[in-house]
C-alpha cells in the first residue's frame, strides 16, 4: 500500500510540474513540432561508443549540449525527461545490473540558484523503471572553488575530501550507480568511486549524460 501511495505521489508531483513549466509543442532544438525532441535532433547527437570506466551517452555539443543546458539552467523538466530517456538507454543496451542509485550532490549556492539537484532529477526518473532504492547519503562535506573554473590538475585538488557519507549501510557490500550531468576531467567522479570504495560498495558503475573535454 505504502509503494503505491509513494508512486501515486510522484505521478501527481510530475502533473504539477506540467502545470508550472507547460510543455511546448515544439522540438527544444530546432523549433519544429514535436514535443520535446525531434528524431533528426536525436539523430544528430554524437553518441559515446568506446567502453570506457565512466559510462556516457554522448558528447557535450551541439544537441545534448543544448538539452542539459535548458535542464539545468532554465528548469525546462521535458529537457529533463528526455535525458533520463536517454540513460535510460545506455542502462539497457549496456545491462547494467545494480543494487542501488545514487547522485552527485549539489552545493547550497547551487541550490539556492537553480533550486533542484539536476542530478537528483535524473536518477528519480531512471528509477521509475528501474524501481530500486535511491540512497541520499552522499553529501558535500565543505565549500569548494567551481570546478569549471579551474585547470585539471587544480580540478582533482580542489575535490579533495569535498564529500562524505552520512552512513555507509545502504551501500555496503552493494552495487551502486552513481549519477551525473556531465563528466569533464572526472574529478568529482573519482572521488565520489573513491569514498564509497573505502565504504564498502561492492561494485561501482558511474553513468553521466554528456562527456566533455577541458
Amino acid at each position: 500500500m505504502g509503494k503505491r501511495i509513494v508512486e501515486l505521489l510522484i505521478t501527481l508531483k510530475d502533473e504539477f510540474l506540467d502545470i508550472i513549466y507547460p510543455p511546448k509543442n515544439n522540438c527544444i532544438v530546432c523549433e519544429s513540432e514535436f514535443v520535446g525532441l525531434c528524431p533528426l535532433c536525436k539523430s544528430k547527437i554524437q553518441k559515446v561508443k568506446e567502453d570506457e570506466e565512466f559510462l556516457s551517452y554522448g558528447y557535450y555539443n551541439g544537441v545534448l549540449k543544448k538539452l542539459v543546458l535548458e535542464f539545468k539552467y532554465k528548469q525546462n523538466f521535458v529537457a529533463g525527461k528526455i535525458l533520463a530517456e536517454l540513460l535510460n538507454d545506455v542502462i539497457k543496451n549496456k545491462n547494467i545490473e545494480i543494487d542501488c542509485i545514487m547522485f552527485i550532490p549539489s552545493s547550497k549556492k547551487a541550490l539556492k540558484e537553480r533550486g533542484f539537484n539536476q542530478c537528483e532529477y535524473l536518477a528519480k526518473e531512471i528509477n521509475k523503471s528501474l524501481k530500486l532504492k535511491i540512497c541520499k547519503d552522499l553529501v558535500k562535506a565543505k565549500n569548494i572553488k567551481e570546478q569549471k573554473l579551474l585547470s585539471k590538475e587544480d580540478r582533482f585538488k580542489n575535490i579533495k575530501g569535498a564529500f562524505s557519507l552520512k552512513t555507509n549501510k545502504n551501500i555496503k557490500n552493494k552495487r551502486v550507480l552513481i549519477i551525473d550531468d556531465v563528466v569533464t576531467t572526472g574529478a568529482t567522479l573519482y572521488e565520489c568511486e573513491k569514498l564509497l570504495r573505502e565504504n564498502g560498495a561492492s561494485e561501482i558503475k558511474i553513468l553521466t549524460v554528456a562527456k566533455s573535454y577541458i
